[in-house]
């Protein structure tokens, strides 16, 4: 059996994580191809059908301007999914960078840059990505940047433990002794021995990644109005909780539901990719 099947096999053995699997597929399916397929705008407002409920035309009903909410839950769930995933891709690329140099190098450099990975993670993620939207101003755009700094420490450390054990080996050794470049060692034998780990961080920083552009749009510092996003749909929900609670109960099932598939699709992954249980 190869590798790649053997990995499959132990992930479909782990039945809750292929569920999540088929949850996220269905979830951002849906919000990738549902807006293409409808001919609503998200953002049209009919005040005279304010909080309606849900029928055949709003299946969700309307928000307080009368906005189609099943519309802004899918226009919503695709902006944050972009979010999520060019910030998380976007800080792996510079966590792998600097984790891969402070490991494989070691001495000066090992030093600089984990000083560095710890500054950044002396502070707690949320409050890292407020301080960085506070500097760099509200916006798209830049909460895109928050979350990629956001998530630079963790895949940094991890990628740094993971080099540091695999420099040792000896065919790391053979490979400077038939005078390979450092470069060449590192893209050939470092970093594809630690795809793996990277997969399964990747994975579980993408949850934490919509949670977290949800919380800065629902403290008004990430995507701002009258664009449609899960967290700012539940920001202005909060204020007719009460008399109509189905405007905060959907876009909070959706990002439940997103960020605990990815978890228990991460920790899935990370069963399955564990060396340890090959013979298993």
């Amino acid at each position: 059996m190869s590798q790649k099947k053997a990995v499959f096999r132990r992930f479909l053995r782990r039945k809750v994580s292929v569920v999540a699997a088929c949850v996220l597929i269905t979830i951002i399916a849906v919000c990738l191809i549902g807006p293409l397929l409808m001919s609503t705008d998200p953002n049209a407002q009919d005040l005279l059908n304010a909080y309606a409920a849900p029928s055949a035309e709003h299946f969700f009903g309307t928000d307080n301007l009368g906005r189609d909410i099943f519309a802004r839950i899918l226009y919503g769930g695709r902006t944050s999914i972009a979010i999520s995933f060019e910030g998380v891709i976007a800080g792996t690329i510079v966590g792998v960078i600097i984790g891969v140099c402070a490991g494989y190098f070691g001495g000066v450099v090992d030093t600089l840059l984990s000083r560095f990975i710890d500054i950044l993670l002396a502070f707690p993620g949320l409050l890292l990505a407020i301080a960085v939207v506070a500097v760099l101003g509200s916006g798209t755009q830049n909460t895109v940047i928050a979350i990629s700094i956001f998530s630079v420490p963790s895949v940094a450390r991890m990628v740094r433990g993971e080099v540091l054990s695999l420099r040792t080996n000896d065919y790391i050794a053979a490979s400077k002794v038939m005078g390979e470049t450092n470069l060449r060692i590192i893209c050939r034998h470092v970093v594809p021995n630690a795809v793996s780990q990277i997969i399964v961080n990747v994975t579980l920083q993408l949850g934490t990644a919509i949670l977290t552009a949800s919380s800065l749009s629902f403290l008004g510092l990430g995507v701002q109005p009258p664009n449609p996003e899960w967290g700012s749909m539940l920001s202005q929900a909060r204020e007719v909780l009460r008399a109509h609670p189905l405007q905060a109960i959907i876009p909070g099932v959706a990002i439940t539901l997103v960020v605990l598939s990815f978890s228990l699709v991460g920790d899935g992954l990370r069963d399955a990719l564990d060396p340890r249980l090959k013979n298993q």
